[in-house]
């Protein structure tokens, strides 16, 4: 997949914000949990064309060492889900996970336990 940022949408930074604020945990952990989350729910995310006021995120920071993982998840979703794997679908469906789970995240994490639990 070849993506060096990606921009979040603005509910998504503003949910970010208040969820670091509750755990304690940096964003990008926030976001790939959120991502697994997206990524284990039986129907497709709303793809979200806005990206005007989110964060930008660097892939380094956004994946870390679980880039290839992240990656490959993603492309097993789109392949069982009848979608194409090329760049731009991979692009937009990534940003759409992110931006569920982000929203997924904040509405089951209101603390620390409540994350604890949710991985349990």
């Amino acid at each position: 997949m070849r993506l060096n940022r990606i921009h979040t949408s603005e509910d998504s930074r503003n949910k970010l914000s208040a969820l670091s604020s509750r755990t304690g945990l940096l964003p990008n952990i926030l976001c790939r949990i959120g991502l697994m989350l997206s990524l284990a729910e039986p129907n497709q995310p709303e793809v979200d064309r806005d990206t005007t006021g989110g964060s930008e995120l660097h892939r380094d920071t956004l994946m870390g060492e679980w880039d290839p993982l992240i990656v490959a998840l993603l492309e097993e979703w789109c392949v069982t889900n009848g979608i194409g794997t090329d760049n731009d679908t991979l692009v937009k469906y990534f940003r759409a996970h992110l931006n569920r789970g982000v929203r997924l995240l904040y509405g089951r994490v209101k603390g620390l336990e409540d994350l604890a639990n949710l991985l349990s």
